[in-house]
Formats: structure tokens, sequence, C-alpha cells
């Protein structure tokens, strides 16, 4: 396991799904993005998909689906109770805030009524929750995969917790 995960307990409600963000989760989803993170970085792309329970009540997650630099479009599965999205930030570019959870990212998760999760080129973990419309980082720079070329200070300072409206201001929109 990895020593980053060795979270204080990370408890975060999933309203839709009435289940609580166990444990096994937050390892399930380090993993799915471990695997990801590379293939991201790679081809300068966004990977998304969906992460709910399957029929016999497993956290599942959708196949990954290859998206553009800056968007990626989902297709909702109809085998699983889905609670949340996923995506990869795809490779460090100077031009992005990169670091962060998008405004769009946020809103698009609200508008399907689930919550997300979002890896970062420098190896942050967030949780977007959509109905307090607040993103968390579950982790920091280096706990998942980093991006070739990754430069920690063109965010600047990066908080632990935005919520949308501090998101937008430190965004600039």
């Amino acid at each position: 396991m990895r020593p980053c995960v060795a979270l204080t307990l990370l408890v975060f409600s999933l309203p839709e799904s009435g289940h609580a963000q166990s444990r096994p989760d937050v390892d399930f989803m380090m993993d799915l993005f471990t695997d990801l993170q590379s293939l991201s970085f790679d081809k300068h792309r966004e990977y998304c998909g969906f992460v709910g329970y399957d029929t016999n009540g497993r956290f599942v997650a959708t196949e990954p689906r290859p998206g553009t630099e800056a968007s990626c479009p989902l297709d909702w599965p109809s085998d699983m109770e889905v609670v949340a999205t996923y995506h990869t930030h795809g490779a460090f570019d100077f031009t992005y805030y990169n670091e962060l959870p998008s405004d769009t990212d946020m809103l698009s998760d609200q508008s399907l009524g689930v919550n997300g999760w979002i890896a970062t080129p420098g190896g942050r973990l967030w949780f977007t929750d959509s109905e307090r419309m607040v993103a968390k980082q579950v982790c920091g720079v280096g706990c998942l995969p980093i991006a070739p070329n990754f430069y920690k200070s063109q965010a600047g300072e990066i908080a632990k917790r935005y919520s949308y409206d501090e998101l937008v201001d430190r965004l600039g929109r």
C-alpha cells in the first residue's frame, strides 16, 4: 500500500448512492489512476469514465475513454449505480491550471448528479462533492505518478480544499 494512502480517515458521503466513501474505494481510485496516468501523459489527453456499484455491490469502474487535451466525453453506463465520474488531467502544460479541478469539472458532475475524482499531472488526487460544491485534495504531489516535465511552482500554492466560488476566483474566471 502506498504511504500517501495513509490518510487521516477519509469519509466523504456520496449523497446519490447513500454509500460512505470507504478506504477500499479510495485505494481503488488510486490503483485506477496509477495505471492510467502514464497513458494520459504519453497521449497528452484526458481519460475518463464512471465509478459506481455493480449489481453485486462491488465498487467498479467503466473502461477509460480517451478525450482531448482539455475535455472528455462520457456515455452513461446502464450496468452500474453511478456515484462519480473520474478523469485524468493529461500531461503537464504550462498554459493550464491542471493541478486543480476546474469549475467545468464541478459543474459537469453536478449536472449529472454525481461526484468526481480527478488525477493531476503532479500526481495529486482530488475528490469533488457536487452536492456541497467542494473540491478536496485527497493526497498531494506525488501520491500518484507524476508527468514528465511537471513544474510544481507553476500553479502556485494549492489549498487542500476549495469551494466552487473559491475555485472560480482562483482560476480567474
